[in-house]
């Protein structure tokens, strides 16, 4: 279903005009450094000072639209943003518009793991001179973005990605019951996550449940796989490997010793959160930003509840992982530069901080938003020990062209192991998937 629209005409009012005057400060200082002369070059300037604007379509994967809808862009240089939230389906509607000769978006919000997908498509173009440019014009706000987003979305000695947000996990956790069981955090281990779990059903056992999740998409798989070290060639996971078949029986304990409960577990993550904030569940894992769901006049950070990060078992080769989002520049689009300016109008800290803070985007790449006072006054949850988390995390879900056909069979096994429950042991469990994975 297309939301976008066209905007042509007087803008929409802002209701964020501080928002406003930072962007259009931005785009004067482009304008005094590229002249006012419209190309279609790479390293043109804007098409604001001719007579015909520019129209630039870019896809969104998810609801995170700023609330000026790019005003800025048209109001400064006639630059006519279009936009449309397509999903999950990007690949596949663009696969499918190609062969039917329409026309392409300039920009396409993906998934930064199905990179490589659209780039064997043949769906991608280089934007290393683009953003080159924007160093040049603009080092300033350039300076604002953490440099892994650029060696991230380097492929081949070229950048084709800019991965602008991340979702980043933690367990929450309730602490009038944790203090009761006398459980320690932080937690070194998921086994000592386990053990939490059974110390507080031992001193609370009529609550439905022991640990829950926030959901149960691929990237969460990924992440407990990564956190228990298990091995990887290419982006399949190794689960006949020790760490593998310790993930496997990790699970399996959970569900046997019912600290996880069906209705919290396979599509059920607003069951879980709801268990939480009624305080029946005393550890679940979840997305910092899902954590302003759980701020309540009732359930006070702080004094009801906290946060600690994901326990890594580092003496497995365990880490820690992000699950990156971002943008990539489309072949064939005819508005490379102004397409750019689309990139440097996502990354002024007040639209960034919009779409984090009221949109909830996922964390965004953006040091004034991740180190600033807002992030400390609304969302003291994201604690120095998990932001350091974030700007340190090495690892991504692995970059593939079949990684969602590898994290759905994850899905199945988490379905199998928690949901339904087998008597098959860890190693069976492991050996059988393996082989799913292998055929692949």
């Amino acid at each position: 279903m297309t939301i976008g629209r066209k905007y042509g005409g007087p803008p929409r009012p802002r209701t964020k005009p501080k928002a406003m005057a930072s962007v259009i400060a931005l785009f004067m200082v482009l304008g005094a450094c590229s002249g006012s002369e419209s190309t279609a070059d790479t390293t043109g300037a804007p098409a604001g000072g001719g007579d015909d604007p520019v129209e630039v379509t870019i896809w969104f994967n998810g609801e995170s639209i700023p609330s000026d809808e790019f005003a800025a862009l048209e109001a400064e240089y006639g630059i006519i943003v279009n936009y449309d939230i397509r999903g999950d389906d990007i690949l596949t509607d663009m696969l499918r518009m190609r062969d039917a000769g329409q026309a392409l978006p300039d920009l396409v919000e993906i998934d930064s793991h199905l990179t490589p997908a659209f780039l064997e498509a043949d769906l991608l173009a280089p934007m290393t001179e683009q953003i080159a440019t924007w160093e040049s014009e603009d080092p300033e706000l350039y300076a604002t973005v953490p440099a892994g987003v650029w060696e991230d979305g380097t492929y081949d000695g070229e950048i084709y990605h800019m991965p602008n947000k991340s979702l980043v996990n933690a367990i929450f956790y309730n602490i009038a019951m944790v203090e009761e069981a006398g459980v320690e955090i932080p937690f070194d281990s998921w086994w000592d996550v386990v053990d939490a779990a059974r110390a507080v059903q031992a001193v609370r056992p009529d609550l439905p449940a022991y640990f829950g999740n926030g959901g149960a998409s691929h990237d969460r798989m990924f992440l407990w796989l990564y956190n228990f070290g298990v091995p990887f060639e290419g982006n399949v996971p190794q689960l006949t490997s020790d760490q593998g078949v310790d993930f496997i029986d990790f699970l399996q304990t959970m569900f046997v010793e019912g600290i996880t409960d069906p209705e919290f577990q396979i599509g059920q993550q607003d069951e879980a959160k709801g268990a939480f904030v009624s305080q029946q569940l005393p550890f679940i894992s979840e997305g910092l930003n899902g954590g302003p769901g759980f701020v309540q006049d009732d359930f006070v950070y702080g004094e009801d509840w906290a946060t600690t990060p994901l326990p890594v078992h580092v003496e497995d080769g365990g880490t820690n992982m992000g699950a990156p989002r971002g943008i990539s520049l489309t072949a064939g689009s005819e508005h490379p530069y102004e397409a750019s300016l689309v990139l440097r109008y996502l990354s002024d800290p007040e639209i960034a901080a919009e779409r984090y803070f009221v949109l909830e985007s996922g964390v965004v790449q953006s040091l004034p938003v991740l180190d600033g006072e807002r992030m400390k006054e609304e969302q003291p949850f994201f604690t120095p020990e998990l932001l350091e988390d974030f700007k340190t995390m090495e690892s991504q879900i692995p970059p593939g062209t079949n990684t969602n056909a590898v994290g759905s069979i994850l899905i199945d096994l988490i379905e199998e192991v928690t949901v339904v429950g087998t008597e098959d042991s860890p190693a069976d469990i492991a050996t059988r998937y393996q082989e799913m994975l292998d055929d692949l």
